[in-house]
């Protein structure tokens, strides 16, 4: 690649990662501003600057930008030759659902024997082997870099959970998606997020990423799916839910244990091969659970419906699903149950206690993770759910965590959110105890529970330790 008749070796926004012929892109974040590490980037070796201020007397070409992080997504793609050029690149956003409706997307595609990818809170998962890559969507650094190496791999699909977090910050800027899914919105990442509206906009951008006749997947039953297209009349769409209105719908939906279902086809789909599938209905088994699996499901069924995936390969494929890690995830069934679950917002929360509440048991132990460093209003959000369901699990035992032995700085739990716990337990009156450490908490449990008990491990950071922790607790006793 070459900018200004210079032979450019890499791009970074990280002062300490420039070398010799690197871009240096400036860019003023949370904790740092970039165009404080100009002339350290310099020193190592960077030919050109972007930066989004009036910075003069440099001895390279300093070229000011109007957004910085556009321009480094920008830069960063034709530096790695647009690789989702390539790739059928398929997008999901929600406020929940994300990570198992990518993994069913996934499961199907590979069934049908295409080779896949998936980018998203568990990592980069191929052929069922899993990458650290730290955030749901990553950096453009990363990311870019990534699809890259997937390109370089032959990968055909490239199924991505996309956060809120990674489209306000234009991580994905410039990605070529085919397919934009949302799964639902709801109350969320108010700690970043200036208001519900911008959380709204920010979702938004996805689908406004979107070519002509692109698709969009919107769960119709979602008050916020409408807004999500607003102005946006030049993609294809597909809506799902269970309204009437919805392109696919579930019927005879029948939950305990595993969930089945059929699925109907009100309207026909014309696949993006110009195939139709006209108005039908085919019986769907899983051995996963819940309501919000429906919508998860009819999501991917959609995506697949579209790439013309032959219905008995989606039907066989949704049938071997399994769960997904700490996605409502059973990881003890002996003399008691032990279920994990990502809870981090009041959606999810609701969503869990919900399936429960259809199980049978004896009594229920919630062990719950408070959500560090995320602000008073999901916390007490969070809290109030706990205590709305307090009377009808009959008074369960609830423990409350600070994970102070497992989180690090960027989740501790400070005094306002503890406080928020306190208040509307107090004001609801929700008897429980308080723990700093994740250990002791589930030790607690696990000396609680009797034959035919669940013990819930509710949380976000603050619980991902919980599985490994519990099963260290029962090999030692």
């Amino acid at each position: 690649m070459y900018i200004m008749n210079m032979e450019i070796f890499g791009i970074t926004c990280n002062s300490k990662k420039v070398k010799k012929g690197f871009i240096f892109v400036a860019i003023c974040g949370q904790k740092f501003d970039g165009n404080d590490y100009i002339d350290e980037a310099i020193n190592n070796g960077a030919v050109i600057i972007y930066t989004e201020k009036d910075i003069k007397n440099k001895e390279i070409p300093v070229i000011k930008v109007e957004n910085s992080r556009i321009k480094l997504a920008e830069l960063l793609n034709k530096f790695y030759d647009y690789p989702t050029d390539d790739m059928t690149i398929i997008g999901v956003t929600g406020t929940n659902g994300k990570t198992t409706t990518t993994h069913l997307i996934d499961d199907i595609f590979k069934k049908a024997n295409k080779k896949t990818a998936l980018i998203g809170s568990l990592g980069l998962k191929i052929n069922d082997e899993y990458t650290d890559i730290n955030m749901t969507t990553p950096d453009s650094e990363n990311l870019y870099e990534i699809l890259f190496r997937l390109r370089k791999q032959n990968i055909e699909v490239v199924i991505m959970e996309v956060s809120s977090h990674a489209l306000k910050l234009y991580r994905t800027h410039g990605i070529n998606f085919d397919v934009a899914i949302l799964t639902n919105i709801d109350i969320d990442h108010m700690d970043f997020h200036n208001s519900f509206q911008d959380y709204l906009n920010s979702k938004k951008r996805l689908f406004n990423s979107l070519d002509k006749n692109k698709l969009a997947i919107i769960n119709i039953d979602d008050n916020n799916s409408k807004k999500i297209l607003e102005g946006n009349n030049h993609v294809l769409t597909i809506a799902y839910g269970l309204n009437s209105k919805s392109s696919i719908t579930a019927s005879s939906i029948q939950m305990d244990e595993n969930l089945s279902f059929t699925v109907c086809i009100q309207r026909s789909i014309i696949s993006d091969k110009g195939n139709e599938y006209e108005p039908q209905e085919f019986n769907v088994f899983m051995n996963i659970s819940g309501i919000y699996n429906v919508y998860n499901s009819l999501a991917a069924i959609s995506c697949a419906l579209y790439y013309d995936i032959d219905i008995n390969i989606i039907r066989k494929s949704l049938s071997n699903i399994k769960n997904i890690s700490r996605r409502f995830e059973k990881i003890h069934d002996s003399n008691f149950i032990v279920i994990d679950d990502f809870c981090h917002n009041p959606a999810s929360y609701q969503a869990v206690l919900d399936r429960v509440r259809s199980l049978k048991y004896n009594k229920i132990i919630i062990v719950n993770a408070i959500r560090g460093s995320r602000g008073i209003k999901i916390n007490k959000e969070n809290a109030y759910v706990l205590a709305s369901w307090y009377e009808l699990f009959n008074n369960p035992k609830i423990i409350v965590t600070l994970s102070d032995d497992v989180v690090d700085i960027n989740d501790k739990v400070n005094e306002d959110e503890i406080n928020q716990y306190k208040y509307i337990f107090r004001d609801y009156e929700v008897e429980h105890e308080l723990y700093d450490s994740l250990y002791f908490s589930i030790k607690k449990a696990i000396n609680y529970a009797d034959e035919d008990d669940i013990i819930l491990l509710l949380g976000s950071q603050g619980m991902n330790k919980g599985k490994e922790i519990f099963k260290q607790i029962v090999e030692i006793s």
